[in-house]
């Protein structure tokens, strides 16, 4: 499911992350993993995105 960009995640964000996924189920079919500069990139964005979905969440229940 894509989402829109905002400021708590931005699109380059979610441009990158949708690369890197692509790239990682690619690896996984293949039996093969991400490089771990790939893997750490990876890593960091999917705790970017979660960190931005609940910054999303309380800046909801506050406006």
């Amino acid at each position: 499911m894509a989402t829109r960009c905002d400021r708590f995640f931005s699109a380059d964000q979610q441009n990158r992350l949708a690369q890197l996924m692509n790239q990682w189920r690619t690896a996984r079919d293949q039996n093969h993993t991400l490089n771990p500069d790939q893997q750490n990139e990876l890593d960091d964005l999917v705790d970017a995105e979660l960190e931005g979905a609940c910054d999303r969440t309380q800046f909801l229940f506050v406006v």
